[in-house]
């Protein structure tokens, strides 16, 4: 991604605990948002990792409108057990 783009969007990362089972199902419900550019389902103490990009705005930081995102939309998905949200303060792209 060209780094034009990444100062125009927002973007953060996902932690995602599903119920036994459910990781295909979720990772299909969470493709389908436009918020969501890539789910991928991870070892550990975490089931998925979902990557959010929102719009930058002066209005509504893209802040609140990932963590808005993240509870009126990713925990509401059957079978979303928990949920972590990081948003990287700095980000910085090998060109």
């Amino acid at each position: 991604m060209p780094i034009e783009e990444m100062k125009k969007n927002e973007r953060a990362f996902v932690l995602i605990n599903v119920e036994a089972g459910k990781e295909e199902k979720v990772i299909n419900e969470l493709l389908k948002f436009d918020e969501v550019k890539e789910a991928h389902e991870i070892t550990g103490e975490k089931d998925i990792i979902a990557v959010l990009e929102t719009e930058r705005d002066i209005v509504a930081p893209g802040s609140k409108r990932i963590v808005n995102f993240v509870t009126h939309k990713i925990a509401k998905i059957h079978g979303v057990q928990e949920t972590d949200t990081i948003i990287p303060t700095t980000s910085k792209i090998k060109t």
